[in-house]
């Protein structure tokens, strides 16, 4: 509010940008494209640096000899782990910019709520992944081993065991 002594007006202005269906369309288009570029990217780095990832998920089991039991079984669960891979460490980006899409169509009441939410989330997938890498695994894969230890040699599919680890990290994390 403006007042001088020899005028008395009032300034009030109001900016609202609000953008047309189509535009907002387009907007939500790019950030899933960029998005959808990233995961890519990041799963190429994975795949190249494939082996390294291989002996990290092959860390929490002992005495046992993986096995393919089809002719590319490797290659394929490879490729399995470039994509979860490039997905996982995609995945906050891909988060940051479904915020970002969403951020100004929220009150501010609103993003204080939801970002310090969306942090601690991220903090407890993350914290999630660590527990199931270090405790849970380790102990199911023993119980597993043990279990059988007298009746019959571990030989497991890599494959499969590739999906075991993948359903405790991912269930674990969610």
């Amino acid at each position: 509010m403006v007042t001088n002594s020899d005028f008395n007006f009032t300034i009030t202005e109001t900016v609202t940008l609000e953008l047309p269906f189509s535009e907002h369309i387009e907007e939500l288009r790019q950030r899933i494209f960029h998005t959808f570029w990233i995961i890519l990217l990041l799963t190429c780095i994975a795949f190249f640096e494939v082996k390294l990832l291989v002996k990290i998920l092959e860390l929490p089991v002992n005495n046992v000899k993986f096995f393919q039991s089809s002719p590319g079984e490797y290659f394929v669960s490879t490729v399995k782990i470039s994509f979860y891979t490039g997905l996982l460490f995609g995945s906050p980006f891909a988060i940051g910019q479904l915020i970002l899409f969403l951020l100004p169509g929220l009150t501010k009441k609103e993003t204080k709520v939801i970002l310090p939410l969306l942090l601690s989330s991220l903090c407890l997938f993350g914290l999630g992944l660590v527990f199931s890498y270090y405790a849970l695994i380790p102990a199911a894969l023993n119980f597993f081993l043990n279990y059988s230890d007298e009746v019959i040699e571990p030989l497991w599919s890599f494959d499969q065991y590739f999906e075991f680890i993948l359903v405790l990290f991912y269930s674990t994390g969610l």
